[in-house]
């Protein structure tokens, strides 16, 4: 198990899927110590299903054909069927199949997320925000009892903000934010129809499925070759909003994102 820092009164840290995870909980009794551990645990678990980036894990195995479909965990095939499914209904614009194998990367990250709010959720948790590596879940109200006020860096700005993401006072649902760009991990995503790369744009989505608007902040950040409103369009399709900036460094947004965020700064 990674080892876990409680900060404070309500704030869990760890590491896992090279990234920092942090929990904030508010007004957080001791008993969610437990829950904590028990989220830590199933990150490290799913890492070692997922992982592409271990050579012995079951997606590299099954990738190298070492391991017959019978053999895979329930998390795995899972995880196999909603890639394959986001393949299909993004017309290939998110894909896990790659000419050298399988690669779940752009999907587990939000997946684990999204199974550790339901675990919050199943324990009677009302509040909390989980932030690994810049995806966010957040539910419910603040240390101070208001919504959640959620930054999102600017890409081409440092130490500045492009917009300042909140949760909508009486809508119970957890509040997804995922980003995908260039500013940090460089041209790391492409086109897999064309082979195009996105050099200076950026895709924040937000929805209520983490799992779901990871993938397709990826997905619209591909589909950016034909424009903002191919990648706008994509997001909406699936029911969320998003917003961001394209290769002139222009930022465009979806119609309803004022009811979750200022509007970008030019």
């Amino acid at each position: 198990m990674s080892l876990v820092n409680r900060i404070g009164t309500d704030r869990w840290r760890f590491t896992a899927m090279y990234t920092v995870v942090s929990i904030v909980v508010p007004h957080a009794s001791d008993g969610v110590d437990a829950l904590i551990a028990g989220i830590v645990d199933d990150f490290a678990g799913i890492e070692a299903k997922l992982s592409v980036f271990r050579a012995d894990s079951e997606i590299s195995r099954w990738s190298r054909g070492e391991l017959p479909d019978g053999d895979l965990s329930s998390d795995t095939r899972q995880v196999i069927a909603a890639c394959d499914d986001l393949d299909e209904r993004t017309g290939g614009l998110f894909s896990a199949r790659h000419s050298d194998g399988y690669d779940t990367t752009g999907y587990i990250k939000g997946w684990a997320l999204a199974r550790a709010g339901q675990a919050l959720d199943q324990a009677g948790v009302g509040s909390y925000c989980i932030n690994a590596g810049g995806d966010i879940v957040a539910r419910g109200l603040n240390q101070t009892g208001e919504p959640w006020r959620i930054g999102l860096a600017h890409p081409y700005r440092s130490g500045e903000l492009a917009t300042v993401v909140t949760t909508i006072p009486g809508d119970d649902r957890p509040m997804a934010v995922a980003t995908s760009g260039t500013s940090e991990r460089g041209q790391h995503i492409v086109q897999p129809s064309t082979g195009w790369r996105p050099v200076n744009s950026s895709v924040t989505v937000i929805g209520h499925d983490i799992a779901l608007a990871d993938a397709i902040a990826t997905a619209a950040l591909a589909a950016g070759e034909a424009g903002p409103s191919a990648s706008a369009a994509l997001i909406r399709r699936f029911g969320m909003e998003g917003f961001g900036f394209d290769e002139d460094r222009r930022p465009w947004w979806t119609d309803d994102l004022p009811s979750h965020a200022l509007l970008p700064r030019l």
